[in-house]
């Protein structure tokens, strides 16, 4: 079970009952107000980690009281070199999912210093969507869910996992038709798989919990209300 989850402050009325209820310690993420006001709780969009002691935030977080907490925390901050703006793909350089032995990201919109772990310690899936965490749900070391056909066809292409492609929207967004699979849900642990709210009304229901039991994944719903995108939650 994930002990701790980065995950934006700007949702902790909502999901924080059932976080405690799971013995989950939320690390709340402030707002980049760099990005846009409608994606700025979204951690998936200033913080990357890639495992061990290491973090690398969004630079508008240097010298925060959130920087800070982390580093009391034992964790080494890094801060890559780019500048962010409300605009995609300049919102979207931290955007990357990791899934087992790959990473699924956009590299020309990848930091240097960041591509460059990738490149070391993952095999690189390479994609047009610079919203690739966001865009892809990880289900298991061999396993996702995603709406977006570029990188279905990439992954498909480059690697052996296995893929469920499923249809745009049914998942809200404030403020935009529709949100992302992979930014209403997160693991908690090796066979649990946590979404934002209910699938009730998602019209590839059925498939998703087959594929989840395919893979001996168990969903975990954190609220009763329809799913949500939230820009994920990443467990450190």
């Amino acid at each position: 079970m994930a002990d701790m989850v980065v995950i934006g402050e700007r949702y902790s009325r909502i999901l924080s009952p059932s976080l405690s209820r799971l013995n989950i310690r939320p690390i709340w993420l402030p707002d980049n107000m760099l990005v846009d006001d409608r994606l700025a709780g979204h951690a998936d969009l200033s913080l990357f980690y890639p495992g061990g002691d290491r973090i690398w935030l969004a630079p508008c977080f240097k010298d925060s009281n959130f920087a800070r907490q982390l580093e009391g925390m034992s964790f080494q901050i890094s801060y890559p070199d780019i500048r962010q703006e409300s605009s995609y793909p300049n919102d979207a350089q931290l955007n990357i999912s990791l899934c087992g032995k790959w990473a699924i990201c956009r590299l020309d919109n990848v930091p240097d210093g960041i591509a460059k772990i990738l490149t070391s310690k993952f095999q690189i899936i390479n994609c047009r969507q610079g919203y690739a965490k966001c865009s892809v749900c990880v289900v298991s070391d061999s396993a996702i869910i995603t709406a977006d056909r570029g990188i279905e066809a990439a992954v498909r292409g480059e690697s052996e996992l296995d893929v469920l492609l499923i249809s745009p929207g049914f998942i809200e967004l404030a403020g935009f038709d529709y949100g992302f699979i992979g930014g209403a849900s997160f693991k908690i642990s090796s066979d649990k798989l946590a979404f934002t709210g209910r699938l009730d009304g998602h019209k590839n229901k059925t498939e998703i919990l087959d594929f989840l039991k395919k893979h001996n994944v168990e969903p975990v719903y954190l609220t009763e209300r329809p799913v949500f995108d939230i820009g994920s939650a990443i467990p450190v």
